[in-house]
């Protein structure tokens, strides 16, 4: 079963408790995605899930309960950290839970507590405790459940449990339907927020030790960068939007903390969008915050950056380095560039066969430096973003980063590995071999008007979603 993620259970909590209190229980990792199918949980972490839900008691309002706590519990707290009603057995443990507690405490607001606290280390609550028919197709409180955490990152409310209860989930008609509405709940931001944010891995803005010089333009700009990506995603989303655009669009939401980081790159403006110069930059790879988030410390990384789209994009990993491999580059020396210390990868007989093609897709972003901005000079050379690589059964030959937007956004292995992308962060699994068909519908869906919106409506309505992980393809 499937474990809620930190900020998911966080989330859930200030929704149902009104308290923010942070969980210190770490995230497993699948590939891209924090996806918790797998780690089984040690006594830090079962120790983390208690300090938790001691803390969430302790800074809970119980006025809110001052009558009728018990009730309050089993009938509103219950099903919406269970994302069900509660069963008959349930309602019997923690009565008598409370009761228990009344006879220790005699404080109806503490033996709330008891109640809310074990509640909230319930494997039910921490883990998608889910239901299926003979058929394999999931019950409507399972689905609720599923559509919630993944497109607002967070528990179903009271309304949507409410379609759940009366079968309103129940085809893939009523399915799209909720999804579409979903999709334009503000709430959905989060949702994207997370998708976004690990795909481009934009968690490496905010670690101090991986880059110092970030941590020092402050905390302001540092959440400009890491929201950007977001915003831009979810503007093309709502702007009717296909995968292309994504790869390609020149404007970007305005923001006062990146103005002086796009500086003559800003060829017009208003209060919501720049305008940024076509020739320099297109799509989200040229976005200050992703690369950035694949830079090191003062320099660029075509490896990391070129990883990424091979990763991220076309789906298509490099293989890691063999063992005893020194990886390190030598030191940026005066009058050397970036680009001829890659080249040395490139050539060596060792590491060339990943890192012609890997670099290769960096080298065309070189000329947005560390923090994304735009430069023509390193260490006084000219900067060379002439860029080769293999794309498909081609290889290609771009110069920038606005011909390698252009030339990705309208190859169709781009499109059918976005498509995936999403299918693996919306249930944190690794497809299967049967799913390459379900892939290319959403890849024809993704390339059309509303392509991104109709990618994801198709995926969430389809028979692998719906289906329990038993019986998915």
């Amino acid at each position: 079963m499937r474990r809620l993620t930190a900020l998911q259970v966080e989330r859930t909590v200030s929704d149902v408790f009104g308290v923010q209190v942070d969980l210190n229980v770490a995230d497993e990792r699948l590939l891209t995605f924090r996806s918790n199918i797998s780690a089984s949980i040690d006594t830090a972490s079962a120790r983390g899930y208690l300090d938790f839900a001691s803390a969430v008691v302790a800074a809970t309002d119980w006025q809110r309960c001052e009558s009728g706590c018990l009730d309050w519990l089993l009938d509103e707290v219950g099903l919406l950290l269970f994302r069900r009603p509660l069963d008959d057995a349930e309602r019997t443990r923690y009565s008598a839970l409370y009761e228990l507690a009344l006879d220790n405490t005699d404080d109806p607001q503490e033996a709330a507590g008891w109640v809310a606290e074990a509640m909230l280390q319930s494997p039910t609550f921490l883990y998608l405790d889910e239901v299926a028919t003979e058929a394999g197709v999931l019950d409507d409180y399972s689905l609720a459940a599923r559509l919630a955490l993944l497109l607002w990152g967070r528990n179903p409310d009271s309304s949507l449990l409410a379609q759940a209860e009366a079968g309103e989930l129940s085809t893939p008609e009523q399915l799209a339907a909720t999804v579409e509405l979903m999709l334009a709940d503000a709430r959905t931001e989060t949702g994207i927020r997370d998708f976004v944010d690990q795909w481009f891995d934009l968690e490496r803005l905010d670690d101090p030790e991986v880059r110092p010089d970030v941590a020092d333009l402050g905390s302001a700009t540092i959440r400009a960068l890491r929201e950007e990506p977001v915003q831009y995603f979810l503007r093309l989303l709502r702007s009717e939007a296909g995968v292309e655009r994504l790869l390609t669009d020149s404007t970007t939401v305005a923001s006062t903390e990146l103005e002086e980081l796009y500086g003559a790159d800003i060829v017009d403006s208003d209060a919501d969008v720049f305008e940024l110069d076509p020739e320099r930059r297109g799509g989200i790879l040229s976005l200050p915050g992703v690369v950035a988030a694949l830079s090191h410390a003062h320099r660029t990384s075509p490896t990391l950056r070129g990883k990424t789209v091979l990763t991220g994009l076309l789906c298509t990993p490099p293989q890691p380095p063999p063992a005893n491999i020194d990886t390190t580059l030598p030191e940026v020396d005066e009058g050397v560039s970036t680009r001829e210390r890659i080249e040395q990868h490139m050539e060596s007989p060792v590491c060339g066969n990943c890192h012609r093609g890997m670099d290769g897709i960096g080298l065309a972003l070189e000329k947005l430096d560390w923090l994304g901005r735009y430069r023509e000079e390193e260490n006084g050379i000219a900067i060379d973003d002439t860029s080769t690589f293999p794309l498909g059964s081609e290889e290609v030959t771009v110069q920038g980063a606005a011909e390698l937007g252009a030339v990705l956004g309208a190859s169709s292995s781009v499109a059918a590995c976005v498509s995936r992308q999403w299918l693996r962060y919306a249930l944190g699994v690794t497809e299967t071999a049967a799913v390459d068909c379900l892939v290319e519908d959403l890849a024809s869906e993704a390339t059309g008007a509303r392509g991104l919106e109709r990618m994801m409506v198709k995926a969430l309505a389809s028979d692998w979603f719906r289906l329990s992980p038993e019986a998915a393809p």
